[in-house]
Order: structure tokens, then C-alpha cells, then sequence
């Protein structure tokens, strides 16, 4: 009997009370011929990490399953990907957007920012003012239609971060081939055009 990961949404508290949706990780033992109904042999959690306590208990509650430790510990560097993610939402929430994947919000900045540019947090910082956000709204309609009127830079990050928080990694590849050659020594005007019409694409994209 193989062992699997599987994942399964639930609903965790914050401490100011609000609750959040996370994709939480179950060590599963796949159904066989002798044994034809899933069984849940652990519970790891949100933010899972294999310990040794949970590789003993295993083999001595389960020793007739199947568990390739290092197959587990793989699938759970990949959480599955956030459905119906939108670039309004993840323009307010990132950091903790990214965590919720399993993705360190420092390392994904350096890769969004191409190793020194800090847009995610640039953004954070201009939406943690609600007077702010406020004007954006009655200005533009909604936060990301501002962003790509007055901060294209902004909307363009979000859109290479949706991409990498979907999955997408072959399409955000190719989008930081095609910036490297864009836009190097290109004028600011063209820049600004390059990031506008990439993220409108993606927003598109990603919510069709």
C-alpha cells in the first residue's frame, strides 16, 4: 500500500481574530486492490515539515504501508497552487499569500525585484495607509487599475507574482527573458509600456 501526500483546505485563526483560508498537507495511504478506501495515517499541517517523530510513529502504526520519505518530503516543497487568485487581492496581501504557498517572502522579493528592487514591499507600505487606498479607488475604480494608470512597476510585480504563486513557471520564465532583453538600456517611457501591457495580460489570464 503506497503512501501519498494529499491537501486540503481549512480555515485557520489569526490573532486579530480574522480567519484565513490555508491548504493544509494529510500523509495518505493510496487505495489498492486489498484495500480499495484512502486512509489518513497524518495530519501535517500548513506549514509541513517532516520530523522524525512522524517518520517513527509511521513505521510502527503503518509498517505494512509503502512510504517513500524523500517522494514526501518533494511534494510538500509544492503545495498545489491558490484557485481563482486575483491581482486586487494579492496586491493587499501578498506576504502572507506567498507564505500560505509555502513561499519565503524574502526570496520571492529578490526574484520579483530581480535581486535589488523591492516593488512587493514598496507596494505593501503604500497600501498599509487606507486614506491612501481610499483615494486610489475613487481615483482609478479599484486598486490595480491605479497601479497600472500611475505605478505600472507595481502592477507588473503583482503579475510576475501571480504567475509564480499559480504555478505558471515556465510562462514566468519567459517573462524575465523577454524583460532582460526588453528592457535593457531601454528609455523609461518604454519600460513603463512593457510593464503596463505585460501585467494587463496576465490579470487577464489569471482571472479567466
Amino acid at each position: 500500500m503506497p503512501a501519498s501526500v494529499r491537501w486540503h483546505p481549512e480555515e485557520q485563526r489569526n490573532p486579530d481574530g480574522s480567519v484565513r483560508r490555508v491548504q493544509a498537507a494529510w500523509l495518505v495511504a493510496e487505495p489498492t486492490e486489498a484495500e480499495p478506501r484512502r486512509r489518513y495515517l497524518a495530519y501535517l499541517g500548513n506549514s509541513p515539515h517532516l520530523t522524525q517523530q512522524v517518520r517513527d510513529e509511521c513505521q510502527v502504526l503503518y509498517p505494512e504501508v509503502e512510504i517513500d520519505w524523500g517522494a514526501v518530503a518533494r511534494a510538500l516543497e509544492h503545495p498545489p497552487p491558490i484557485e481563482g487568485l486575483d491581482l486586487e487581492t494579492l496586491a493587499q496581501r501578498w506576504a502572507q499569500m506567498a507564505a500560505n504557498q509555502g513561499l519565503d517572502p524574502m526570496e520571492v522579493e529578490i526574484r520579483i525585484g530581480g535581486g535589488w528592487r523591492r516593488p512587493l514591499s514598496n507596494l505593501a507600505r503604500l497600501l498599509s495607509d487606507s486614506a491612501a487606498v481610499a483615494r486610489m479607488e475613487r481615483t482609478s475604480g479599484s486598486i490595480l487599475a491605479y497601479m497600472l494608470e500611475y505605478h505600472a512597476d507595481y502592477a507588473y510585480a503583482l503579475a510576475k507574482l501571480g504567475l509564480l504563486m499559480t504555478g505558471q513557471h515556465t510562462e514566468l520564465e519567459q517573462l524575465e527573458a523577454e524583460e532582460a532583453t526588453e528592457l535593457k538600456g531601454a528609455p523609461r517611457a518604454r519600460q513603463v509600456e512593457f510593464w503596463r501591457a505585460s501585467a494587463e495580460r496576465i490579470a487577464t489570464s489569471l482571472n479567466t
